[in-house]
């Protein structure tokens, strides 16, 4: 492999449009196209994550014939496709036929299974029936207005509710086939209607065949009447009566936390969670992957959110069996986590790789200055550690309460089967969980594989929640613990089990949503340091913890894609490296804080923004400010300020939106962003910042592109990568531009001159980076077999300056590359440049100095400062 590249498929950017850049994709030098998912989904989807049908590819992209023919096209030109498969959970709506099947016969439906539905919750009132969150408001309110209606569609009856449809169970159609009589009485539908309604007066609930038989008979029958005066006699209390009658409670969309009996994506209504665990569920599930696996130039799948799934282990074996021969998970990784050695697959997505990447580049003692800026300007914040327990407290409490009820009354259950637990209150043991939950340094666990780590895992937890909690009896904290690890009697094993296994669904929700999506918006020091997969309070990653992690790699996972960009990150990939060089520029930064806050007293109200709101939009104003469009910019930073507060939860958030204090927050951040006196307060920082943000993503993309892995490029990032969370992160790629530079580049990247490169060589110029990009994805696919099975091994510079450099050598027996790159651009200058020792075994090596096309013969010490870039990428044989 040379390197994917990551596309978001839309309805506007469909099969098609990707077929017409095959070209393009191929001179750029990359090898496989990773596809967002294909398959269908809720209409009009932008991300393509809620699936309503994991068996037919998307028509609004082209269906299947236009995927067949972007298929060939790429096989054609040697490309393949990486196919983005989504297991653990669907979209529901009026679209899913599953979905609806199981509303319309509840658990007597066939695909009731599929669903990881509770159909025992612990509201009486919920037995036997979905919590179905969708109204925009109150029930009753609701349906006194007229938004909930009876509507008919093709031989089902529905509770519409805007665009969404409810199906009705078929036992209940004799209630409205009953007030239809007496309107058709005199018509010669009338003996039909009322033979259809003695049918479905007679029918049980659990006979889905006949049920299926008479919803022929009432197709036909429909098509002879009209029904809008009967479905319109249904309002308030007769349309109550009547949906009281369903397998479905529909309920204001804020109860979900509390009162939800199915299990989500993370905290979405409307992502039902799948039993895939089930082998029908799979099999049924997977009926178009394992056709499309079969085919020429489709090489592999990317396995979405895999810490969702019941079983992860068994879920990959049997997607092996299916035929999938490559497969990467999208798994973050804790630092110092590894994947489970069991799990047949290539490596992750990447995630660990961008961390990694940014803490190596990282000027570490500019660190310390920076987390006193922040002190001074938000006073009341909190340490890192601190804000991650309160936001996973607060989304157990708030967003995932009902999941956290389910498992404590289930703990419970089993602590009352054995007479030395069963004193434990449901209360206390709803408490220890959570603060376990709270204590967790890591997604998840994966019970009943690797049981030694799990348990270092477990205890850690344990261990932890009771720091927290010295005043708290600690017994049934051990308990917990000693459930989770399976320490229970050997008749309570089928049902620890089970439950070990839901506990282990829970702990990556609360993670995700306590981590990334709250406490990320919390603690702000330094916000590139808040990505996916990262730990802002431990960011740096010294050059031998790099080496050591590039080395595993090379080892285990040399197919393991490397990500700098995705569309799930919180910042592109050179909004990152801009932010990354705050750290180098301490002072600049803390006197332009203080010249942004004299210009922004003129647009703050009374408690708005927040300290905490301002200081993050300070660091995204400075990182955007050179090389964003002006005309765009206002409105991207409002659109990511709301997003960020929001996802805060401490001034407004989705579940309660703060009006006054959002309206507020868009003065303020569209007034210092147009001031007329912003230029001049942000003019050296913004400066820096994009001189020694180039630098810092240069390197990135040389490591990225030479270190063992794959490269796993996100899509437009050939150029300029100023992006911001989703779906500021997924905007249309202005391809014709990238194609029209490639042609540029054309001659240089046949012969390089250094004169030209050097001429390139600063932040606003685009050429550079693309170059770049294109001359070592060129060396990789002449070279592909040496970058998939080469070394990995640190090298040592000497002299004063080695501390901003970094290099490594990968070798084969006959071929050699040997890489260097600069970091700390603001702390390197005027220092010398390193010398590097060459080792023995490549001191009789002829090199060629790839961007520079420079050669360079057999030496035993090689001089930096000879070199004309700042970045060395030397092949050798």
């Amino acid at each position: 492999m040379i390197a994917t590249y990551r596309l978001q498929l839309t309805p506007d950017f469909g099969f098609d449009a990707v077929e017409a850049l095959v070209p393009y994709f191929t001179r750029l030098g990359v090898s496989h196209l990773y596809l967002s998912p294909i398959t269908e989904a809720r209409a009009g989807s932008l991300h393509g994550y809620d699936v309503i049908d994991h068996n037919a590819i998307r028509a609004d992209f082209g269906g299947r014939e236009a995927f067949d023919r972007l298929r060939a096209t790429a096989h054609r030109a040697g490309l393949q496709l990486i196919l983005d498969f989504v297991p653990n959970h669907a979209g529901v709506g009026p679209n899913n036929a599953y979905w609806q099947d199981v509303l319309a016969y509840g658990p007597h439906s066939p695909y009731a299974a599929f669903f990881d539905i509770d159909w025992n919750p612990l509201k009486p009132e919920l037995q036997g029936k979905i919590l179905l969150p969708f109204l925009g408001r109150p029930y009753g309110e609701a349906l006194d207005d007229g938004e909930i209606a009876l509507a008919y569609e093709d031989g089902r009856f529905y509770a519409a509710y805007f665009e969404n449809r409810f199906a009705l169970a078929p036992a209940t159609y004799a209630r409205i086939l009953e007030e239809a009589l007496p309107h058709f009485e005199r018509t010669d539908a009338y003996f039909d209607l009322n033979d259809l309604h003695r049918a479905y007066a007679s029918l049980a609930p659990d006979e889905y065949d006949k049920a299926e038989t008479l919803r022929t008979r009432l197709r036909a029958l429909a098509d002879r009447l009209d029904l809008a005066p009967i479905l319109a006699a249904f309002s308030g209390p007769a349309l109550h009566a009547l949906l009281e009658r369903q397998f479905w409670r529909l309920s204001y969309w804020k109860t979900a936390g509390y009162e939800i009996n199915y299990r989500r994506f993370f905290d979405i209504n409307e992502l039902v969670a799948l039993r895939m665990e089930d082998p029908q569920v799979f099999w049924e599930s997977h009926r178009l992957l394992g056709e499309l696996l079969a085919q020429e130039g489709v090489a592999g799948v990317r396995i979405d959110h895999i810490d969702g799934l019941f079983d992860p282990h068994g879920y990959l074996e049997r997607l092996r069996e299916l035929g999938a021969d490559h497969i990467w998970v999208e798994k973050i990784l804790a630092h110092g986590e590894t994947l489970p050695e069991a799990w047949p697959v290539e490596g992750t997505t990447g995630y660990e790789f961008l961390n990694d990447v940014m803490g190596v580049l990282l000027w570490a003692d500019g660190l310390h200055d920076l987390h006193r800026s922040y002190r001074r300007f938000v006073p009341q914040a909190r340490s890192y550690e601190r804000e991650v327990y309160r936001s996973k407290m607060l989304v157990m409490e708030t967003k995932l309460s009902s999941e956290l009820f389910r498992l404590a009354y289930e703990l419970d259950r089993i602590s009352e089967a054995d007479y030395h637990t069963r004193d434990f209150t449901l209360e206390a043991l709803r408490e220890a969980l959570a603060e376990i939950v709270a204590a967790f340094g890591r997604y998840r666990t994966y019970l009943p594989h690797d049981p030694e780590e799990a348990r270092e895992v477990i205890l850690q937890a344990v261990y932890r929640a009771l720091q927290r909690n010295p005043a708290v009896e600690p017994t049934a904290f051990h308990f917990v613990g000693r459930v989770i690890l399976g320490e229970v009697h050997p008749d309570l094993q089928p049902l620890q089990q089970a439950w070990t296994g839901r506990f282990q669904q829970y702990t990556a929700p609360v993670a995700a949503k306590g981590v990334e999506d709250t406490a990320f918006y919390r603690y702000l020091p330094l916000a590139a340091l808040n990505e996916v997969g990262g730990e802002p309070d431990e960011p740096v990653r010294s050059r031998h913890a790099f080496h050591a992690r590039a080395r595993f790699r090379a080892h285990r996972y040399p197919r393991n894609l490397l990500a700098t960009a995705t569309h799930d990150h919180k910042r592109g990939e050179d909004t990152r490296m801009r932010l990354v060089a705050l750290a180098e520029v301490p002072d600049l930064w803390q006197q332009t804080v203080q010249a942004l806050d004299t210009i922004a007293a003129d647009y703050r109200s009374e408690g708005a923004p927040s300290a905490s709101d301002i200081y993050l939009f300070y660091q995204i104003l400075a990182a955007l400010w050179e090389d964003s469009d002006p005309s765009t910019l206002p409105d991207r930073l409002w659109a990511y300020l709301q997003k960020a507060s929001r996802e805060s939860k401490q001034q407004t958030s989705w579940l309660n939106p703060d009006d006054a204090y959002e309206t507020a927050l868009k003065t303020f951040v569209r007034g210092v962003t147009t001031d007329e006196r912003t230029p001049h307060a942000l003019r050296d920082l913004a400066d820096e910042l994009a001189q020694l943000g180039f630098a810092n993503s240069i390197s990135q993309l040389v490591l990225k592109l030479t270190t063992p892995g794959v490269p796993d490029l996100y899509q437009g990032t050939e150029l300029l990568d100023l992006s911001l969370v989703d779906p500021d992160n997924r905007r249309p790629v202005d391809y014709a531009r990238r194609q029209a530079l490639l042609d540029e580049l054309a001659p240089l990247l046949e012969a390089p001159q250094i004169p030209t490169l050097r001429s390139m060589m600063h932040a606003r110029d685009p050429r550079f980076k693309g170059y770049v990009l294109a001359r070592l994805l060129r060396l990789r696919g002449d070279h592909a077999d040496f970058f998939e099975h080469a070394g990995y091994r640190d090298l040592s510079l000497e002299g004063p300056g080695q501390a901003h450099w970094i290099a490594f050598a990968r070798e084969t027996h006959d071929q050699a590359l040997l890489v260097v790159v600069s970091r700390h651009p603001k702390h390197r200058r005027n220092r010398p440049v390193p010398e590097l020792p060459m080792p023995d075994t490549l001191a009789d090596y002829t090199w060629t100095e790839v961007l520079s096309g420079v050669h360079i013969p057999p030496t035993y010490q090689l001089t930096l400062s000879s070199l004309p870039l700042p970045w060395m990428v030397l092949f050798g044989r």
